[in-house]
């Protein structure tokens, strides 16, 4: 797999990176994520995934600030897990 930034130079990763990039697309490992991240990793609506929070099927997002709603990274990588879903968008499957 060949990441670039972008200014389109090439990054370098890891081996041991590329699996994980691979399964979880643009996903850090740690820290939060905003619903516009989940979009290119985690193919649902918005209104899907704010319905299946509600129904408890997908993690409950943290209140960072007044008007700032996300979801721990570990959080949704698990729930990605428990699915059995890998998603490869970096490597176009």
């Amino acid at each position: 797999m060949k990441a670039t930034a972008s200014t389109g130079k090439p990054i370098k990763i890891a081996d041991a990176q590329t699996g994980i990039l691979a399964t979880y697309g643009a996903l850090p490992a740690t820290g939060y994520v905003r619903l516009s991240d989940l979009r290119p990793i985690i193919p649902l609506s918005d209104s899907t995934i704010w319905r299946r929070v509600r129904l408890g099927t997908f993690p409950v997002p943290v209140k960072l600030s007044e008007r700032i709603t996300a979801w721990k990274a570990e959080d949704v990588r698990r729930w990605l897990d428990e699915q059995g879903i890998a998603y490869h968008y970096l490597d176009g499957a």
